[in-house]
């Protein structure tokens, strides 16, 4: 699913950001670029400016992360928005198609979300 394509994980917590790593090793993934923000993930953009997917955490509060967010989806590049807020889906509308991963993700949760994104892809 992820033989040799480059991720993005935009994640202020260095840990969470390293789990979703782990997770996606098992996957194959060819490169995996983890930003704190979306200001730093902007100064890393030449290591994944062709990505083929993106993790970044939301929250109704975070604007930057829902303008990063808006940005790689209008690029085409698939997004897994990754939140604490389980009502967060209501109350941005334009979420909708954007499958959301609520923390703590653990593993199998990870990859269902990731095989259900890839899976609506092909369709």
């Amino acid at each position: 699913m992820l033989s040799g394509r480059t991720v993005l994980i935009v994640e202020a917590q260095y840990l969470v950001a390293l789990d979703l790593q782990h997770t996606l090793d098992q996957l194959g993934p060819g490169k995996v670029v983890i930003a704190l923000n979306p200001g730093h993930a902007r100064e890393l953009a030449k290591d994944w400016v062709n990505c083929d997917l993106a993790i970044v955490e939301v929250e109704r509060e975070l604007p930057e992360h829902i303008a990063l967010i808006g940005e790689l989806l209008r690029k085409g590049i698939p997004v897994i928005g990754l939140t604490a807020d389980s009502g967060l889906q209501r109350h941005l509308n334009w979420f909708a198609g954007t499958p959301i991963l609520l923390k703590p993700a653990p593993s199998e949760r990870t990859l269902a979300v990731l095989a259900s994104l890839f899976a609506s892809q092909k369709e």
